[in-house]
């Protein structure tokens, strides 16, 4: 399900021109539909993150899944990484974080971060087809 005008997809690098340095950018999609950032806001607010977090800490084969989302991102950079000489702070970021620029994304429990990210995801790339952002397209609907 590729929703284009709801998400936008950014590089894994950016330059800033003012710092004069290379920012690594561990979330690739974002949700530009302010109205859908606003729902998806309201159900954080209800404490979705700490349940989903929970769910798949206790879920062996959703927390395989999950793992395996990051890891599928993490080879997706390896590929954009080839592409230049980045500086050895970008290469670990990029290497050895997950998507969203979660920390040891393959350890329990499992941290979800944010409903937004998992949901860009969701909308942006069949790969990246996921129980959470599947859930949170539901939840809004009766929001």
């Amino acid at each position: 399900m590729k929703n284009t005008d709801k998400v936008v997809e950014n590089p894994p690098v950016v330059f800033d021109k003012k710092k004069n340095m290379f920012i690594p950018q561990p979330t690739r999609f974002w949700i530009l539909d302010k109205e859908l950032r606003r729902k998806i806001s309201k159900l954080e607010e209800k404490g979705w993150i700490k349940k989903w977090e929970d769910r798949i800490t206790e879920d062996e084969d959703l927390f395989n899944l999950f793992v395996s989302l990051h890891k599928k991102e993490i080879e997706k950079r390896k590929k954009f990484l080839k592409e230049k000489k980045y500086p050895e702070y970008v290469i670990k970021k990029l290497l050895y974080t997950g998507i969203g620029g979660i920390e040891n994304y393959d350890k329990k429990p499992f941290k979800v971060k944010c409903l937004h990210l998992w949901t860009a995801y969701h909308l942006a790339d069949p790969e990246f087809e996921n129980p959470i952002g599947e859930w949170v397209l539901e939840e809004i609907k009766k929001l």
